[in-house]
């Protein structure tokens, strides 16, 4: 898997944190469920160690937000 997919990430994780930061829930809330899908689907793709490892710490990070914008947006 090219390390190239892992540098897409991180500008599309910081926009769910920026929009979790102005109260903008639904907008983090589209762009979470988007790039869960991205993480999941690398997941299924990856065949080293290194890259699960690295795409398990993008789910936690994942999880941890969702909860952030379930709590906010209530």
């Amino acid at each position: 898997m090219p390390i190239h997919q892992f540098v897409y990430l991180k500008p599309k994780v910081q926009i769910i944190i920026d929009l979790i930061a102005k109260k903008e829930w639904k907008k983090a809330q589209l762009l979470h469920l988007e790039v869960s899908e991205e993480v999941e689907n690398l997941i299924d793709e990856v065949v080293s160690d290194n890259h699960l490892i690295e795409l398990s710490k993008y789910q936690v990070l994942l999880t941890h937000l969702l909860l952030k914008i379930q709590n906010g947006s209530h």
